[in-house]
């Protein structure tokens, strides 16, 4: 009993830790952004809100030249942010 309980119990911890890492979207029609602030910005696909992006280590402005590394963006993906290369924390769909 103890031991269906402990795999039980692990295999909720392991699933509950893999969806924080699981987040990823696809960008490839991202046709706009805006920034809620330095550090956060929201893509859109048109008019659509698809994606908030936490950059932590980079200063983001409303002039700042944006380039995605690849199409399907993820957590601890890259992100080129006026030439600098900065790591996106944290990817969440909308």
């Amino acid at each position: 009993m103890k031991r269906i309980t402990f795999l039980a119990g692990t295999l909720l911890f392991g699933l509950s830790c893999s969806n924080s890492w699981a987040d990823c979207i696809d960008l490839s029609n991202v046709t706009n952004w805006s920034d809620i602030n330095t550090h956060k910005i929201i893509m859109y696909q048109n008019s659509k809100a698809i994606a908030v992006l936490e950059i932590p280590y980079c200063t983001i402005l409303k002039s700042s030249d944006l380039r995605l590394v690849k199409d399907k963006v993820c957590n601890w993906d890259k992100i080129i942010i006026s030439g600098v290369v900065c790591d996106v924390r944290k990817v969440e769909k909308l």
